[in-house]
């Protein structure tokens, strides 16, 4: 093809272009008639989709929340004289991909990931568009994951639709919503040559810092996952010191895989200048990894410090661990004193009453303990093995059907109960 003969093809295509361009301004009326004829089965199909996206991430366990639009007819038009100017469109639904629209709001950052991979899993993607990777870091805009999927066929059909549709997933957090939502209002809807350099400066401050806080958020959230799993942890190895149970039915039924150690640092020296919160992680740390010693002295260092209900309550945890009852009544008493509306802590002393075989001492203890919480199921579980070492096997199966009732998956109170009704008919 020579030089002319290029520009001459190309002058034709722009030709063509604004014929159609001029085709779609001259029969906007025309449009909006078929636009009207089809909106109302769209609007069914997207309450479907939403229902449909709904069920699916509820039977994740997935906490978001799921909108459906759809694009009404002016920026519907708007799109179609845009893309009039760039190719030839001889039917607007067909090119118009985006009429219904979906919008998914997560909470944290790690969900849009998953959310990402559901979709996938369970609807046919036609594209994929992430807005972060089309901004320079100079530049400010709102992050967000755009699907095209394709509407299943089942579902266009059971509302009268038969041409083939797809639909638009964008995919935020709740901070990148809000963001886009400013955005639109601030930015999209005036020419960004028109925003002043002052008001741009500030915009893309608080852009950086919504950011800054969704990755904050998700940071917090691991460590919080991170700290519950420890927690949970150190309550296992609570359950497992007092129950008779593992040691009598044999260790087939210690199903739980062994937690890796959580290294630490024994060397560093205690003192005021360390930030408190650094010692009470290490000093859990290292009741988890069975370092009782250390997780001993930090804590009384603590106390030192800073005294409180919590800290006692602790301490008595690692003196229970250690066997050490007596030094663990004290601790618990003490903490009792300070805080009395604490369910655990009545529990804890309760246990070590039984361990002393202080049986009268403990029930109270536990009766207490449920009067402050009727729903506290470590209490129940506690009173069964109290009650089984008074020789009331009635009492016992009682207080594990109450734990069960409120946890089906409190697997030493589900073990113990068996144990018991073993027990009865012998």
């Amino acid at each position: 093809m020579t030089f002319h003969s290029f520009f001459a093809f190309f002058y034709s295509i722009q030709a063509m272009n604004n014929r159609t361009l001029h085709y779609w301004i001259e029969n906007k009326q025309t449009l909006l008639k078929d636009y009207d004829k089809r909106v109302a089965r769209y609007r069914k199909v997207q309450k479907a989709m939403v229902d449909t996206l709904n069920t699916i991430l509820s039977s994740e366990a997935r906490n978001m929340q799921v909108k459906g639009r759809i694009k009404k007819f002016e920026a519907f038009y708007q799109k179609l004289l845009l893309r009039s100017q760039e190719q030839i469109i001889d039917n607007p639904f067909d090119e118009i991909k985006d009429l219904i629209g979906i919008r998914i709001t997560v909470p944290f950052l790690e969900d849009i990931q998953n959310v990402e991979n559901i979709v996938r899993k369970n609807f046919s993607v036609l594209e994929v568009d992430y807005k972060h990777r089309e901004l320079s870091v100079k530049e400010f805009g709102y992050d967000s994951t755009h699907f095209m999927i394709e509407i299943p066929e089942e579902t266009a059909l059971r509302f009268r639709v038969k041409e083939t549709l797809s639909c638009e997933v964008q995919l935020r957090t709740i901070l990148q919503d809000a963001w886009a939502e400013v955005e639109h209002e601030l930015v999209y809807k005036t020419s960004l040559d028109k925003v002043e350099d002052t008001i741009r400066r500030k915009l893309t401050a608080l852009n950086a810092t919504l950011s800054l806080a969704d990755i904050t958020f998700q940071e917090i959230r691991d460590y919080q996952r991170k700290r519950y799993s420890h927690i949970q942890e150190r309550h296992q190895q609570l359950l497992d010191k007092v129950s008779t149970v593992p040691e009598k039915m044999g260790s087939q039924y210690r199903d739980r895989e062994e937690i890796p150690p959580i290294p630490h640092h024994p060397e560093e020296e205690l003192s005021e200048e360390n930030n408190v919160n650094d010692l009470f992680v290490a000093a859990i740390n290292a009741h988890i990894n069975n370092d009782l010693d250390r997780a001993l002295e930090i804590y009384s260092h603590l106390i030192l410090i800073s005294p409180n209900h919590y800290l006692y309550n602790h301490r008595g945890l690692v003196y229970f661990s250690l066997s050490q009852y007596e030094e663990a009544l004290k601790d618990f008493t003490t903490a009792i004193d300070i805080e009395p509306r604490d369910t655990r802590v009545y529990t804890n002393r309760g246990l070590t009453h039984r361990m002393l075989k202080q049986y009268d001492k403990a029930l109270k203890d536990f009766e207490h303990s449920l009067e402050l919480n009727p729903l506290w199921t470590d209490t129940f579980y506690s009173r069964a093995l109290t009650y089984y070492d008074m020789g009331d096997l009635h009492g016992a199966i009682e207080d594990c059907d109450r734990a069960i009732a409120l946890k089906t998956d409190f697997k030493q109170a589900v073990r113990f109960k068996q144990f018991l009704l073993n027990k009865e008919t012998e």
